[in-house]
């Protein structure tokens, strides 16, 4: 099972990111609530994929109507040194990864737009050269193999607005998510950030980030700006559905 069939009539809708493993009913009940599009997540080399995204889970989602967007964890801040050659290798293997549960780039979305990979920027231990050639190498290669690139810029991001701009350079298909700390706190990019996050809430009995539609038409499944809601006051550092992730050589 892979990348549903089902036509999806964009509309407006509710975007949301979660780390909990999402059921049929879930996937239905989130729908009923006005969700269309789900961000879940991927694993990084060598650690365990069972609670991310896999083959059943995506056709649940995409059988009721939803976009999906696929998110590779960071790791956990101590361990989360980065150079191009983990940029690389932790991008050959989500997009390994993403073909093995058949979420592939030659299925693409109903708007013509192939499916999206995210790279998650932040807790960075050496912000730095290091870290902008970590991302650059993870965005090439996803380019490479035929994947749309969503950036998340988090606290401690290690990336400039310039190197922003870089990477957004690399591609059409290159987009900004901005997480629930202050836009001033943050890099930014002149294309914009196409998605602003919020911290944990409860939507339809399931602990969802709500991830607010900042350019009409960008996220398909939304066709135009819902509502947004009021902005966070707390720490987004401490948003406990941002899971971390320690490779498994250094555990």
């Amino acid at each position: 099972m892979g990348l549903g069939t089902k036509a999806i009539v964009a509309a407006d809708g509710i975007v949301v990111d979660t780390n909990e493993k999402l059921t049929a009913s879930m996937a239905q009940a989130l729908y009923a609530a006005g969700v269309r599009v789900v961000i879940r997540y991927a694993p990084l080399p060598g650690n365990s994929a069972k609670d991310d995204l896999d083959a059943v889970e995506l056709g649940a989602l995409t059988d009721q109507g939803h976009t999906v967007l696929l998110i590779q964890h960071p790791r956990e801040p101590k361990y989360n040194e980065l150079t191009a050659a983990t940029g690389l290798a932790d991008a050959q293997h989500v997009i390994a990864y993403a073909l093995s549960i058949g979420y592939d780039p030659k299925l693409p979305q109903p708007d013509g737009r192939p499916p999206r990979l995210g790279l998650d920027m932040e807790g960075l231990k050496n912000p730095g050269p290091d870290s902008f050639a970590h991302a650059k190498a993870w965005v090439v290669a996803a380019l490479a193999a035929g994947f749309a690139v969503f950036v998340y810029l988090g606290y401690d991001c290690g990336l400039t607005s310039a190197q922003c701009d870089e990477l957004a350079e690399l591609g059409a298909y290159v987009d900004f998510l901005c997480d629930a700390g202050p836009y001033a706190d943050r890099p930014a990019p002149k294309k914009g950030y196409v998605l602003k996050q919020h911290l944990q809430s409860t939507l339809a009995g399931v602990g969802v980030d709500r991830d607010d539609v900042l350019q009409n038409g960008v996220i398909y499944g939304v066709a135009k700006l819902p509502d947004p809601i009021a902005p966070d006051s707390g720490d987004p550092a401490a948003d406990i559905t941002q899971p971390m992730a320690i490779p498994s050589s250094l555990a």
